[in-house]
């Protein structure tokens, strides 16, 4: 598995925000995947849909355009999350982010032009209204991801002449790459087919499947090989989309995009947004950037050796940490895979950055721990307190009791029994473990106890500790089916369960050998009808 990671045009900031509010009326919300049909008989496919990119895809996207690093994402306002992941149909392009790639696009277009202005440009500026029309060709095309038709063409050629007037070519160029870099057809993801009435079925575009696939697996542009089999009409062909699928998983800098997966699967990517007490813990400000990037290269690892396992993530007996994370272990060594053993530690759950992450400022959470196991692991979900009518009231601080003892009276309130029975005492496994992630053995000078007896899908399992908890989740089928479905709420921009039910059927027919192998399951549904048909909804 080591080769796995060897991988209309508006250009005034006003008229932007017009343009993308129209669009997304019209176009967006109406094509939920929330609203999915049930189709008797038939399978359930995911909509005909607009999807805006990403912070992270348009930062990519950027750099694919401009052929260089642009660090933009940090700039824009946050992802709308829907299950909690990034890629979803539900972003929207409020003022703030328009305005925000206004701007972006015009200092990204002048840097572009100022330092790679030859880079760019695909013939000699000398010769400048043959040259400007190559310029337009080659740049639309990278940054629409398709070719661009005769009206579009001329709307950026009279972007080009207006940019040169007084400033030369370098004026004309820069005013095209700001036309190109905040348009729609850049920061939109199309799923639309030829289009159709209400209920017709339709087939992706050459072109569309190009960028869809390359968004799913690497989570950025498609490159010239794939532009190239879609101009050459070969997509629609199982076995060329595996192949170019298994290439762009082979390409380094694909694991950005798996990285991104697990760190927001795992609801850690915020760490570094989120406080602890300076009085309790004064170092974790100088270690959370540490707990992070231990996930990073855990996450690395995991798919480089392991094809994503989800039991390779919540059982794998190393850690991938820096001294200072080594330190924080208390290991005697550091590096990619630095051992666990004789620690009550494994893959990602005893990581420090979940655990800090799952916790409060000054003390810990087994409501945030136990709700993750369930709703992430297990599929569970457990309503919110608002949502059946309870007023949310936390344990009363103590300095006198443990956080266990506290929270008792969840237990003994009927209300919160229900609920609370099951979440707290998965999160009770993991109380040997600090608001920061750091080993305890004792809680308020009080001997901790991390034993749970919960019952599960109607069985009664009894844990030590999360080790334990983590050992059985490991082996457990129906987390394996849970991990699917949330790669799939990731890799698809979807969270309906019926179109994940017939996603996660897909990899049944993945031999044995890699059925905990999250590329198969990629795989899978690459070649399969779900990939490149949808249906057209009211």
């Amino acid at each position: 598995m080591r080769g796995a990671f060897a991988a209309l045009n508006w250009w005034s900031g006003p008229l932007l925000v017009a343009s993308f509010a129209v669009l997304f009326v019209g176009c967006g919300r109406s094509t939920s995947s929330a609203v999915a049909p049930a189709r008797a008989g038939q399978v359930v496919l995911l909509p005909a849909r607009l999807r805006r990119l990403t912070n992270a895809e348009y930062e990519r996207t950027v750099a694919a355009v401009v052929g260089a690093d642009e660090h933009v994402a940090d700039r824009l306002p946050p992802d709308v999350r829907q299950e909690g992941y990034t890629p979803n149909s539900e972003q929207a392009v409020p003022s703030a982010w328009a305005t925000g790639i206004d701007a972006i696009a015009r200092e990204v277009a002048h840097r572009a032009v100022a330092e790679r202005l030859d880079t760019l440009v695909p013939c000699a500026p000398s010769h400048a209204e043959t040259c400007a029309g190559e310029l337009v060709e080659t740049l639309g095309r990278r940054a629409w991801r398709r070719p661009l038709d005769p009206a579009e063409r001329a709307s950026l050629l009279g972007a080009f002449r207006d940019g040169s007037a007084g400033r030369g070519f370098a004026g004309g160029a820069e005013a095209v790459l700001i036309a190109l870099l905040e348009s729609p057809s850049l920061v939109y993801l199309t799923e639309l087919g030829a289009g159709g009435a209400p209920g017709a079925l339709v087939t992706l575009t050459h072109y569309e499947i190009a960028s869809l696939l390359s968004y799913t697996v690497r989570g950025g542009p498609p490159d010239d090989s794939l532009l190239r089999a879609a101009a050459a009409g070969t997509l629609l062909l199982p076995d060329v989309r595996e192949e170019h699928a298994r290439r762009l998983l082979a390409l380094s800098d694909t694991r950005q995009h798996f990285r991104r997966f697990v760190l927001e699967w795992l609801e850690v990517d915020s760490l570094a947004r989120t406080a602890k007490s300076d009085d309790l813990f004064p170092e974790y400000g100088e270690t959370r950037e540490h707990m992070l990037d231990e996930t990073t290269a855990f996450a690395d690892e995991v798919m480089v050796f392991a094809g994503g396992s989800v039991r390779a993530l919540l059982d794998a007996r190393f850690a991938s940490v820096d001294p200072t994370m080594a330190r924080f272990y208390g290991l005697k060594t550091w590096g990619a895979r630095a051992s666990l053993a004789r620690t009550r530690r494994a893959g990602v759950l005893q990581q420090a950055s979940f655990l800090a992450a799952h916790a409060h400022e000054d003390v810990t959470s087994p409501v945030k721990r136990g709700d993750f196991v369930l709703r992430k692991l297990l599929c569970t979900r457990i309503p919110r307190p608002s949502e059946v009518g309870i007023e949310t009231v936390f344990p009363p601080p103590s300095r006198a009791k443990t956080t266990r003892e506290r929270f008792v009276s969840h237990s003994e309130n009927p209300a919160c029994n229900s609920c609370h029975e099951t979440l707290d005492a998965l999160g009770y496994t993991f109380e040997s473990f600090d608001a920061t992630g750091a080993e305890r053995t004792t809680d308020n000078g009080k001997p901790i106890d991390m034993r749970a007896r919960v019952d599960l899908a109607g069985q009664w399992l009894s844990f030590g500790d999360s080790l334990d908890l983590a050992e059985w989740l490991a082996g457990n089928p129906e987390v394996s089916d849970c991990y699917l479905r949330q790669a799939f709420r990731y890799f698809t921009g979807q969270s309906d369960p019926r179109i994940e039910s017939e996603l996660v059927a897909l990899t049944r027919d993945v031999p044995r050998s890699f059925s905990d192998n999250l590329f198969e399951g990629l795989i899978a549904y690459v070649r399969s009808d779900l990939f490149v048909k949808r249906e057209v909804r009211p």
